[in-house]
This record gives C-alpha cells, structure tokens and sequence, in this order.
C-alpha cells in the first residue's frame, strides 16, 4: 500500500465516521447552535477546510472556515454553495461532495507531490508541506467528530 492509498483510505474513514454522526442529527435541530455551532456548521466547517487546503480552491466562498475576521480572509469571503439554513441533506451533500472529490484527488497523487508547499494562510508561513496538512486535515476531521458527539451528549 503506497502513502496515497493510505491516506484517501485515512479520509474515507474518518468522514465517514464524521457523516455518521451527523446523520444522527435530525433534521429539526441540525442548524440549531450547540456549544457554539451547529452540526451543519461543523459539516460545512470540515467541507470548506477540505475545499480550501486540499484542492486549493481559492474562489470567494468562504463563511466556514473559522477565521471570517483574518486579513487573509478579505479575497476569500463570500457565498458559499451550500448554507447553514439550507437544510440538513444539501449540507451532507456538500460533504460527501468535497469529501468525495477530496479522496480521488489524493488517489491521482504521485509520490514526489507530497512534499509539495500549499498555500495554507493559517501557517505561520503561509504555506504548508501537502503531506503535513493532510495529516492535520484529518486530525481536524476527527476534532470536530468530537465536538460533534460532545454536543449531542450535552443536548440529550
């Protein structure tokens, strides 16, 4: 098994354990706050990072990512495709979408990209080793699996 392979397997995992919890979420409460953020803000959160880093797409969509504030975001911020309030099956669908594209695009790596430096605004430089921030994006996926499961013990 080559390092590819590995980590869109890692991806595929780990989203999907993510995707199960969220599907637990009715559809009544999946945009209502819950310790700070909505299960659909946590599924959209994981879909724009994912968005972001790994395909580096830079367009002006952005409301997820955390740091709407940062000077960095000014060029970013816009209309995302898919909302909180848009209701819980576009907003899964936008995960496993990005998720989906996420997982081929990792597959169709050679070897010698993994080393390659991504524009990452959030690193202290500005840009990040892919293997790196993948790593992290999956450590990321996992948080917010967490954050996800403690809320929904918090509101049972």
């Amino acid at each position: 098994m080559n390092a590819q392979t590995f980590l869109a397997e890692a991806f595929e995992q780990e989203l999907g354990m993510f995707r199960t919890g969220l599907g637990s979420v009715l559809e009544e409460t999946f945009a209502a706050p819950r310790l700070g953020h909505s299960p659909a803000w946590h599924a959209l959160h994981i879909a724009e990072w994912l968005r972001f880093f790994a395909l580096q797409d830079f367009s002006a969509t952005y409301t997820h990512l955390g740091w709407e504030n940062a000077d960095w975001m000014t060029a970013l911020r816009g209309t995302p495709p898919v909302s909180e309030t848009d209701g819980k099956a576009a907003v899964l669908a936008e995960l496993d979408r990005i998720g989906a594209q996420v997982v081929a695009h990792i597959r169709e790596l050679q070897d010698d990209q993994l080393g390659d430096m991504l524009r990452a605004p959030a690193a202290p430089t500005g840009e990040r080793a892919r293997l790196t921030g993948l790593g992290m994006q999956l450590r990321h996926i996992a948080y917010h699996r967490g954050q996800l499961k403690l809320s929904l013990k918090d509101n049972a």
